[in-house]
């Protein structure tokens, strides 16, 4: 028998999922953003998407460029993650904050962060509303991968109660 609970409570029962970083830039300015609304929307074009609330500053950013990176996180990444989800860029680099590299991309304007294992170069096809957030889907336009990153080391993250709580992928238990 299940029991009706509180939104909010009832969605820290979802299964832990990834984190990551998103890094923006216009006109001299970058910054990043710890992301955890992260979606497929297209095979093909390939289209990714990212949620941001309109108050953020990495949300005018991605207005303004009409580009995004996500970059994927691991364990050195931990403190990064907590840094640029707490502090305003409007208020101090994260990039230097964090200690983390601004890499040039290949197609996009935007930062790379060097430290992350992938970077992900999207261009702003579509922006959708949706409650407290926009959705900024991005076409694909190159990925960069670090050499022998396995995709396990990937951090996931997870609510309990009021802390946060980060992990690795686990063992495989069965074949789709």
């Amino acid at each position: 028998m299940k029991t009706e609970v509180e939104v909010r409570e009832g969605l820290r029962h979802l299964p832990i999922r990834p984190v990551y970083l998103a890094s923006v830039g216009h006109e001299g300015k970058k910054n990043i953003i710890s992301i955890g609304m992260f979606g497929y929307f297209s095979g093909k074009p390939t289209i990714v998407g990212i949620g941001i609330a309109p108050k953020r500053h990495s949300y005018e950013l991605i207005r303004k460029s009409g580009e995004f990176v996500v970059n994927i996180v691991d364990e050195k990444l931990m403190d990064a993650v907590k840094i640029c989800g707490e502090q305003s860029g409007r208020d101090i680099d994260k990039f230097q904050v964090a200690k983390l590299t601004a890499e040039k991309g290949s197609r996009v304007k935007a930062p790379l962060i060097g430290e992350s294992p992938v970077s992900i170069e999207c261009k702003v096809v579509n922006e959708v509303e949706v409650g407290d957030h926009v959705w900024f889907m991005g076409e694909v336009l190159a990925t960069k991968v670090r050499e022998g990153y396995d995709w396990k080391e990937g951090l996931l993250f997870k609510w309990i109660g009021e802390d946060g709580v980060y992990y690795r992928v686990g063992k495989k238990i069965a074949d789709y």
